[in-house]
């Protein structure tokens, strides 16, 4: 999914970033205009690790958040899913609880697997990654 992709070339530009030097992570109009050229090594270093550290703490929060599109969101269950069973409660990784809200069994295993909810007739339907099932849910907080 396009939403994978760019988690991990964020990953990717995370781990990467602590080695990148100013000069690779500002254009030359970027530094130009901050005048880094004019800068001691120190306030050169400072300002390096500024942006990485800017860069990982908006990372980190966006990591916090569901990825939001049209009402629906994207996340994780947190931990082992075993399918439902009637009034399961769905624990994600950015935070929110759902409870199943449709009677329906459905025994699946994963560790958590990525999950879709989104609006439907008046309530809001989920997909785990890996099953074609769907079951009705409602949120808890």
């Amino acid at each position: 999914m396009k939403t994978l992709f760019v988690v991990a070339t964020l990953l990717a530009t995370c781990s990467q970033a602590s080695s990148q030097t100013l000069e690779q992570m500002l254009s030359g109009e970027e530094q130009a205009n901050l005048k880094t050229l004019t800068m001691t090594p120190a306030q050169r270093e400072q300002l390096r690790e500024t942006i990485i550290r800017m860069f990982r703490q908006g990372y980190a929060k966006g990591q916090a958040q569901a990825l939001t599109t049209d009402g629906v969101i994207e996340s994780n269950i947190s931990g082992t899913f075993n399918g439902w069973t009637g009034e399961t409660i769905f624990k994600l990784q950015n935070g929110q609880i759902w409870q199943q809200s449709s009677y329906d069994y459905h025994y699946t295993y994963a560790y958590a697997p990525k999950v879709l909810i989104y609006p439907s007739g008046g309530g809001h339907k989920m997909q785990v990654e890996g099953s074609s099932d769907t079951i009705g849910v409602r949120r808890l907080n």
